[in-house]
């Protein structure tokens, strides 16, 4: 059985790796960060809340089930907005096409993952935190072959970490683990035509 403390650990790590992998520095070193949203509606709704809404006390699963959904709905999110934004930046048709399949099966994921959360009466986050929203938007500043490569490293990490979490669930409760088990197979798609892409653009 996980322990609270070592799934929650696991949701840490793996937006704390996201956030490392989309870091991007300028050639003084300092972070590059704007203001202007990701072109996508969801990150644009995403300026009504820096921070998910903490609204667990609402819900029928427990501690470790809210931050699993919670968690995945954010990963969700992000890999959904950063596809959208791949399809306009990238000019490489193998970035291209993983961009599409991301938007394509993430947005499936986030509603077979609502409907889940409906169910158990769990409001899922409808923003990103601060940090998170800085980074994506540090992105728009990414052109070409810089932006595939940064896409692309970010995506292979991200996949690595988003597994672990989603095998992670197999202690939960039974609707959260069905959904979990039903995605990973997706998942993994996703990270060995991430790991073949990266090395391509080598």
């Amino acid at each position: 059985m996980k322990t609270k403390s070592t799934l929650k650990f696991a949701a840490f790590l793996m937006v704390f790796v996201w956030l490392a992998a989309c870091q991007h520095t300028d050639r003084s070193g300092n972070a590059q960060q704007d203001s202007a949203p990701v072109g996508s509606d969801s990150l644009r709704n995403a300026d009504r809340s820096d921070a998910p809404n903490d609204v667990t006390h609402m819900s029928k699963a427990d501690g470790d089930g809210a931050a699993f959904m919670d968690t995945a709905a954010i990963g969700g999110m992000i890999e959904v907005d950063l596809g959208k934004l791949a399809l306009e930046k990238s000019s490489n048709v193998h970035v291209k096409k993983f961009a599409a399949q991301m938007v394509a099966d993430h947005t499936k994921a986030g509603a077979d993952l609502k409907a889940v959360a409906t169910q158990l009466e769990h409001l899922l986050p409808e923003g990103y935190p601060a940090d998170v929203k800085a980074h994506m938007d540090a992105m728009k500043k990414l052109n070409g072959k810089e932006f595939d490569q940064h896409y692309m490293d970010m995506m292979m990490k991200d996949h690595d970490k988003t597994l672990d979490l989603f095998r992670s669930a197999s202690s939960l409760r039974a609707e959260i683990k069905g959904f979990a088990a039903s995605t990973l197979p997706v998942l993994e798609k996703h990270q060995k035509m991430a790991i073949q892409i990266n090395a391509a653009l080598k």
